[in-house]
């Protein structure tokens, strides 16, 4: 099927729901799946290639296949059409200038996105500030400075990317297009960069209309496509970064600006990866879907851990994991009860942790390490093996084992540990996280809440929020203080976190919602902890789900956006 094919679909689709409940408005996310944005396609599991070694060895090389979230704006009087990565993990939106000397039409050279590698999953290098590398990945010392300098124009040999494909923005052909007078300059870790201006133009997301939205217009890039970034404004690079040659500032991203224009009564929004095997999920802004998770919602503070380096504000979704074990039908294991930083970040598709951590589960999964290959090696896990489980305060959340192997192509036996070091004391929980997980972002009030998903919702269950997200409840452990020794403090070797979480306590709400049939919400008081790691792995059949009310109702006198998305979830090719 043509992409345009499906997204005539999906666009009826969208359309039907709008027309049926007054102030949603659809947004059709478009399929994209790959080493980069370019050369994405549609598999959905990662998979290992053999590669010739020496005898008894096995070579590997990790080449990430990254999940891309892409959607069409439509920017300016002339409603120029632009294709843009829509990335929950950065904060400013930037789109390619018409006349960027890196374009030549037809050309089918791309920059490789978002390789992450052995390294974190964010690539946005555009802080100069002493020891903030874990925020962004800084670029060489020739590339870091408060100002642009200069830049070389590229040779015809360099002109290769076709901007065509993706679309640009031309700032003369629209006169509602103001500019600001300030200068836009982002590096990646790949060395591609985004040099431009920034402005206020109106851009139709889905739509909807936003009016003076801000954004940056690269008219040098030698990027394949621009990110619209939907964080907190804090992180913007106007503020956090050294990009402005005049004093830090912060504007009205799209959350903000959704708020501005009444679109939306707060600025938060809800994420559903869906499954490994879906192709659809959905983000909605100002609104939350009761029907998508499965259990009740627990609400945690956002943590400041920077605030030691100078800022004041929380400037990334980071919330306190309170531990990590592993659990199927007949085991219940606590790997570790230590307190470590964890960023919730879709745009991110593996998880990243602390070495010790790695180590840990690796240790009670029986996981070999490869000094050949530098991945732990372990045997492939079914969809009824058991689960790595995190706990968030009290809230746990249940992770398959079968979405943290990355398989190969040659045997149905051994398999790779998706889990991978940090460089530091804290996680990275990315896409094969985030797919077992409903996420609401609450930037107004710096909370996120968090439930088991819903694989299997039926209709749904949509409530506007105005105030706090409704049916959350606040975690047993709620607590905002961190301390930047927290994540180095002895482990409790003796903890469990299976014990007084709020899973143990929960109470079933009203009929009303869809279940789930997975361990994410059951009750951990009626099995029996373990010591041994000898039953990890084994099947689970165990029942979830508890019902939810239906608010749907109060649709009909609020205005909240919502966005469907139509992604891809492969996260990674391996070849040995």
């Amino acid at each position: 099927m043509k992409l345009s094919s499906l997204l005539s679909i999906t666009g009826l689709l969208s359309f039907a729901i709008a027309k049926n409940i007054a102030g949603i408005q659809g947004l059709n996310f478009q399929i994209s799946k790959g080493d980069s944005f370019a050369t994405s396609h549609n598999s959905k599991k990662p998979y290992l290639i053999k590669r010739d070694g020496p005898e008894g060895t096995i070579e590997t090389e990790l080449i990430n296949e990254i999940s891309f979230y892409s959607v069409n704006l439509r920017i300016g009087d002339h409603e120029d059409e632009v294709t843009v990565l829509v990335d929950t993990g950065s904060s400013d939106l930037w789109v390619t200038g018409s006349n960027n000397p890196y374009c030549s039409t037809g050309s089918n050279s791309r920059r490789e996105l978002g390789g992450e590698g052995q390294s974190k999953g964010r690539l946005i290098s555009d802080l100069n500030i002493p020891n903030l590398d874990n925020i962004h990945k800084k670029p060489d010392s020739t590339n870091n400075g408060g100002t642009q300098g200069s830049q070389t124009r590229p040779s015809s040999s360099q002109a290769t990317i076709d901007c065509s494909e993706h679309g640009t923005f031309d700032i003369s052909g629209s006169s509602s297009f103001q500019s600001n007078n300030t200068d836009f300059y982002i590096v990646y870790a790949d060395r591609t960069f985004a040099r431009g201006t920034w402005g206020y133009d109106n851009v139709n997301v889905g739509g909807t209309n936003v009016s003076s939205l801000s954004f940056a217009v690269a008219n040098q890039t030698n990027s394949t496509v621009g990110v619209l970034g939907i964080g907190l404004e804090e992180l913007e690079t106007t503020y956090s970064g050294t990009s402005n040659r005049g004093s830090p500032y912060r504007y009205r991203n799209l959350p903000s600006q959704l708020v501005q224009d009444q679109l939306i009564n707060k600025r938060v929004y809800s994420l559903f990866l869906d499954s490994s095997d879906a192709d659809s999920g959905t983000i909605l802004f100002g609104g939350v879907d009761h029907s998508k998770y499965s259990g009740t919602l627990i609400t945690v503070p956002m943590i400041n851990t920077l605030q030691s380096r100078g800022f004041q504000n929380v400037i990334r979704l980071e919330i306190t994991l309170s531990g990590v074990g592993l659990q199927n039908d007949r085991t219940e294991r606590t790997v570790t009860t230590q307190r470590y930083p964890a960023l919730l970040d879709s745009g991110t598709t593996l998880t990243y942790m602390p070495s010790q951590l790695v180590r840990q589960i690796a240790s009670v999964l029986n996981a070999d390490y490869s000094r050949s290959t530098g991945y732990y090696i372990t045997r492939c896990y079914g969809a009824n093996d058991g689960y790595i489980v995190y706990n968030f305060q009290g809230k746990l959340i249940h992770v398959p084992l079968q979405d943290i192997v990355l398989r190969t192509s040659t045997s149905n036996s051994q398999c790779v540990l998706g889990l991978f070091e940090s460089g530091d004391d804290s996680l990275i929980l990315g896409d094969s996280f985030l797919r077992s997980a409903y996420v609401v972002y609450d930037l107004d009030d710096l909370e996120i809440s968090l439930a088991q998903a819903n694989y299997d919702s039926g209709d749904s269950q949509f409530e506007v929020i105005s105030d706090s997200v409704p049916s959350a409840s606040r975690a047993s452990d709620y607590s905002s203080t961190w301390e930047e020794n927290d994540s180095r403090r002895t482990d409790d070797s003796n903890g469990n976190i299976f014990t007084n979480s709020d899973e143990s306590q929960a109470v079933s709400t009203s009929a009303g919602g869809g279940n789930d049939n997975r361990s994410g919400s059951s009750s951990t008081s009626s099995r029996a902890s373990s010591t041994s790691s000898s039953g990890i792995g084994s099947s689970s059949n165990s029942n979830t789900g508890n019902n939810r009310d239906s608010s749907a109702s109060n649709l009909q006198n609020s205005s909240w956006l919502m966005i469907l998305m139509i992604f891809g979830l492969t996260i990674g090719v391996i070849s040995i």
